[in-house]
């Protein structure tokens, strides 16, 4: 008579979207032998350079 929860196919595609990024992450951390304070100054400058070559392209 209670009705059972049931995940929709959304939450079910972003939950295995997620392993796979975390899983890509992981792979690509060891590969280079970077720790996770070295990916995370990367991913930092990765986002100052795209932010800043898009208010480039923007106040153009």
């Amino acid at each position: 008579m209670g009705k059972k929860s049931k995940k929709s196919k959304k939450a079910k595609q972003s939950c295995s979207v997620l392993l796979w990024h975390k899983t890509f992450i992981k792979r690509i951390r060891q590969r280079f032998g970077l720790s996770k304070y070295q990916m995370l100054w990367i991913t930092f400058g990765k986002g100052l350079l795209i932010g800043y070559v898009l208010a480039f392209l923007v106040h153009r």
